[in-house]
Order: C-alpha cells, then sequence, then structure tokens
C-alpha cells in the first residue's frame, strides 16, 4: 500500500518550494535600471507576487532574475520558486524579439548558469505549458 502523504508537485516535472537563495545561480545578466525599479516595488509591497523558475537539479535560475537579485540586495535569503524539471516537455525555450542571440539550447542556458558565463539581459525566454500560480509571500517571511 503507498503511503498517503500530500504531495507538494503541481504537474509532473514541476513542484513549489521555498530555496535558499545561495542555491541559485543565473544564466543572464540583469538592467540595473530594472533591478532598483523591482527593487523598490517589491519593498513598498513587502510581498513577493510571482515564484521564480528553477531547473530543480542545476539550480539555474529559467525566470526571475532580477526578482531574485531584488530580494538579496533587500537582504532576503529564501525566495518561492517553481522547481522543474528543465529536460520534461513542459518547459519552452526561445529567445526575446531584440535578443543578440536568435537561438539557444537548454544546454547551453545550462552551462552558462553553472559556469558564471552570463548571456546578455532579456536573451532567453522560457515558458511552460502548466499553469503557475502567483503564489504571493511576504518579505518577512523570506528573510
Amino acid at each position: 500500500m503507498r503511503d498517503a502523504r500530500p504531495s507538494t508537485r503541481t504537474a509532473p516535472s514541476l513542484r513549489f518550494a521555498v530555496v535558499e537563495l545561495r542555491r541559485l545561480r543565473g544564466h543572464e545578466r540583469i538592467r540595473l535600471t530594472l533591478l532598483e525599479e523591482l527593487s523598490e516595488q517589491i519593498r513598498r509591497d513587502g510581498v513577493l507576487k510571482r515564484p521564480i523558475l528553477v531547473a530543480d537539479r542545476d539550480f539555474v535560475i529559467l525566470d526571475g532574475h532580477h526578482r531574485a537579485e531584488a530580494l538579496r540586495k533587500l537582504g532576503c535569503v529564501r525566495i518561492p520558486a517553481y522547481l522543474v524539471d528543465y529536460r520534461s516537455d513542459i518547459v519552452k525555450l526561445g529567445t526575446w524579439p531584440d535578443a543578440s542571440v536568435s537561438v539557444v539550447s537548454k544546454e547551453e542556458v545550462l552551462r552558462r548558469g553553472l559556469h558564471n558565463d552570463p548571456f546578455p539581459p532579456k536573451t532567453t525566454r522560457h515558458t511552460v505549458t502548466v499553469p503557475l500560480e502567483e503564489r504571493p509571500m511576504e518579505l518577512k517571511d523570506l528573510l
């Protein structure tokens, strides 16, 4: 008979967790003006509204570089995240229209994150084929 413990999985290959910021690795640089604006908005609201998206095995940030850096700047040590099996079909990868490269691979994203060789800001565009809830969290719970 199977154990009836509740699961935090929201879809195959995807789960929600609050993770330590120090474990995360970025694969893109950030825009300082956007970081300043976002940091101020989060500080003023006292809430992070949307979790970031992270590759579950490697802890490479897929979506949410600016949110992660804003929380670091605000003194937080944790961040809400959707951890996803990056190799699964639910994660789609593209580039933004103004990106300096037109084609990227998941392997290149992981390599750049793991080797501290980031793309320019807003190069990759990750989407998932399942809905992600907002799951707002108060800053005081992330310190």
